[in-house]
């Protein structure tokens, strides 16, 4: 889709693909790619009949390489106060790590390059992460005299445990896919080549369950992590009923008995 500057934006096949689009920089986050991942976050949000998965990966040689050095180096030489920064994180960090878990639709990571800083952040913002042979992995924040941004202080834990997090963050160290598969930060390495081919062949697996299932399995997985169990299958129930009443349900319980492929509507 046309209209962006820094990110490429397209949708095909109920699949909406964002690709972080500053190869020149590694894809390090600026303001107007916020402003073009906020644009295309708002269009998957009012377009859930177009879309069914979302994929986020990058240009070039790097998925993203973080926070912009050069921009907070200005920032610094700016004299930027502290309510200053504050308010900075409220609008460019803390907006838009809400603003992506805003998607309900089931998000895949494609890790196809450097994945530090911010650009681990927005990679645990997805559901899944698949990354390539040759992918990095690194949050330098305190090498920077930063702590971990971008919601990682809530993610990263939740993703490879306490001790791991505090150890990541602790030493900015980088590491390798294998390393990030072992520590539960990626869920699948695949060849560099055949990266976005093996996403696209995991999206034709997840687009053979219905649009409802997609959306509702991802809102109960995770509301379900602060619920006590009577409350979580409370809400499973409810989940549960509306799928049984929905066409798709009808249509895939017709798909089996006959044999064919389904054809979900979403209704």
């Amino acid at each position: 889709m046309d209209g962006y500057t820094e990110i490429l934006f397209q949708v095909e096949q109920y699949v909406a693909t964002i690709t972080l689009n500053r190869p020149e920089a590694y894809n390090a986050l600026s303001d107007v790619m916020r402003d073009d991942l906020r644009r295309a976050i708002e269009y998957i949000n009012h377009h859930p009949e177009e879309i069914r998965i979302v994929v986020v990966t990058g240009a070039g040689k790097a998925f993203c390489a973080g926070g912009d050095i050069k921009l907070m180096k200005k920032r610094i030489e700016d004299g930027t106060t502290y309510q200053q920064r504050l308010d900075t994180y409220k609008k460019d960090v803390a907006d838009m790590v809400l603003r992506f878990r805003s998607i309900r639709q089931p998000m895949i990571a494609a890790l196809n390059g450097a994945t530090y800083g911010a650009g681990c952040s927005i990679a645990m913002l997805c559901d899944i992460r698949v990354a390539s042979e040759k992918a990095k992995f690194g949050l330098p924040f305190g090498r920077r005299g930063l702590i971990p941004d971008w919601g990682a202080t809530y993610f990263l834990p939740r993703v490879v445990g306490t001790a791991k997090a505090i150890e990541l963050a602790s030493t900015g160290a980088s590491f390798d896919a294998e390393t990030a598969r072992q520590i539960g930060l990626v869920d699948r390495i695949t060849p560099a080549d055949t990266l976005i081919e093996q996403v696209r062949q995991l999206c034709d697996e997840m687009l053979l369950s219905s649009p409802g299932s997609l959306v509702m399995s991802k809102q109960a997985i995770y509301d379900s992590m602060a619920m006590e169990l009577e409350k979580a299958l409370e809400a499973e129930g409810i989940a549960q009923s509306l799928c049984f009443t929905s066409q798709d349900h009808r249509e895939g319980v017709d798909c089996f008995l006959e044999k064919r492929p389904p054809v979900f509507t979403g209704r």
